[in-house]
């Protein structure tokens, strides 16, 4: 991976720190930036979420928060050392492809976020949105930065094939 590209995955990465550290605060139990009354496991449980998730947030841990550090993870391991064998690449890289889609779900969320709510009964305050939105942009970017190399290129003998029907 070139410099470049490793500085823009690790620099894009680097904006979710403060979703993982907020996200990991609030499944401590934390308070700051959300509204009174508001707790984030109920609102799990009024979403459907699984059980499984609903008790991990109320012992400390949201799954948001590792799944962040997981994006990241496998964003370091396809720009350091990305496995050689088939086997391991392609599932890393339909797993990298596919975290690129946070970048247009951050994009909404900025842009749902700087609308605004009508109703003005939000339980988040102003700067918590932009913070997830940066991390769903940083994470997306540095996943697709990180396996943008590794895309599937054509074939010598594509190429040739190709030309002769031009």
């Amino acid at each position: 991976m070139t410099r470049r590209r490793l500085h823009t995955a690790t620099l894009a990465g680097s904006l979710a720190l403060p979703y993982i550290a907020l996200k990991s605060y609030w499944a401590a139990g934390g308070r700051a930036g959300v509204a009174d009354g508001f707790e984030v496991a109920d609102e799990f449980r009024r979403n459907g979420a699984p059980a499984a998730l609903i008790w991990l947030e109320h012992h400390g841990v949201d799954f948001t928060a590792v799944l962040a550090l997981i994006g990241l993870a496998l964003a370091a391991v396809l720009a350091h050392r990305p496995p050689r064998r088939r086997l391991l690449r392609r599932p890393l890289l339909v797993a990298a492809w596919a975290g690129t889609l946070l970048i247009p779900y951050g994009l909404l969320t900025a842009l749902l976020g700087a609308l605004g709510s009508d109703d003005g009964n939000h339980p988040l305050t102003g700067w918590v949105v932009p913070a997830g939105a940066a991390a769903f942009v940083g994470i997306g970017t540095a996943l697709a930065a990180a396996a943008w190399p590794h895309r599937p290129r054509p074939t010598a003998a594509r190429n040739a094939a190709n030309a002769t029907t031009r």
